[in-house]
């Protein structure tokens, strides 16, 4: 069955490198090469040096060394004008936005949805007893995960998803040192482009032995890894009934997919899309078991590696404290919907 979608049949970018043409990360890269050059030397001057993790090396640092107030490098207004300076129509083939200003707006919108729906109950555990873990069902993914023997010790997976967690918020917080942020230009934009020269330097030279492809990091793999998040936490809402910005939810996901180099062919636009692409990615033999695909929002355990599931672990840790203002500042300002969250009506 070949994958198609939206009429279009990719099955020949589904194993393509995270570069595509169409994305923000490739626009941003003919339009200011030396900053993902630079980028690329930030993340392997800052990322741990410790070897006692079985080949996982803690990178949180070169994430939170980018997020200072001073100076415009790597400003999400700077970075803006210069994708719509290099190539506008491009730019907004894919953000939807005419303008620099439009985007920005845009984007800060469906950002601020995210971290919303991100701050939740029923997200935090859907993220961690689901999302995580359903990224094992996509073949090039496991293959990758198998080879990392990290993916397999519970006390460093816990703390390998802990650290996603914390690049996440950090992305949608706008990567600013609290306050700040209201002042100064945020950092979303470069941050998530620093996380894909972070993937494109350790995770690039893997090959699945589950499709033969030769990168298990590919268009693929990342395009359900986003899935899981976006879809699996919505279909959660979507379940229970809760509110939230469907349009800037899928927007907030299309928009980092395409600055990790995600082809927009490969990204939904809204909840239905989303629980098409989910059914797709098993039909098509992307991800173990066929059809019927799993419940999103259910884990299957017989369809992962049963050492991958085994080494599955999360444990809190007490850094993620810091982020209890930004959770209090959330609820106030989204304090009507949060009543609706509460009561379920």
């Amino acid at each position: 069955m070949p994958f198609i979608f939206r009429g279009q049949n990719l099955d020949a970018i589904l194993g393509d490198p995270l570069n595509a043409a169409n994305s923000l990360f490739s626009i941003m890269n003919a339009a200011e090469p030396e900053l993902l050059q630079g980028l690329r030397t930030h993340w392997s001057k800052h990322v741990s040096t410790v070897t006692a993790f079985q080949g996982w090396r803690p990178a949180l640092k070169a994430f939170s060394d980018i997020t200072g107030f001073w100076g415009t490098t790597y400003s999400d207004h700077r970075l803006a004008k210069v994708l719509y300076d290099h190539d506008a129509n491009a730019t907004a083939a894919v953000t939807g936005a005419q303008s620099a200003a439009q985007f920005l707006r845009d984007f800060e919108a469906a950002r601020d949805e995210a971290f919303y729906v991100f701050f939740q109950a029923t997200s935090v555990n859907q993220l961690a007893g689901v999302s995580f873990k359903a990224t094992y069902y996509h073949k090039d993914v496991s293959a990758l995960f198998e080879q990392r023997r990290h993916s397999k010790i519970k006390a460093v997976v816990s703390r390998r998803v802990i650290e996603t967690a914390q690049i996440m918020l950090r992305i949608l917080y706008g990567n600013m040192n609290m306050g700040w942020g209201s002042i100064y230009s945020t950092r979303t934009l470069a941050t998530t482009l620093l996380l894909a020269q972070m993937h494109n330097v350790a995770l690039s030279h893997y090959q699945s032995h589950h499709t033969g492809r030769d990168r298990c990091y590919n268009q693929s793999a990342v395009a359900f890894t986003l899935l899981t998040f976006s879809h699996v936490v919505a279909q959660a809402w979507v379940n229970k009934g809760y509110e939230y910005n469907e349009q800037r939810w899928y927007s907030f996901w299309k928009l980092l997919g395409s600055l990790l180099g995600v082809d927009t062919r490969l990204m939904a636009d809204d909840h239905a899309e989303a629980a098409t692409l989910w059914n797709l990615f098993f039909a098509r033999g992307e991800c173990f078991g066929g059809t019927p695909a799993p419940a999103p929002t259910v884990m299957d355990p017989n369809r992962i590696d049963d050492e991958l599931w085994n080494g599955y672990s999360v444990q809190p840790e007490a850094n993620l404290l810091q982020w209890v203002p930004a959770f209090i500042v959330t609820q106030m300002r989204n304090s009507l919907r949060w009543g609706k969250y509460l009561t379920g009506l």
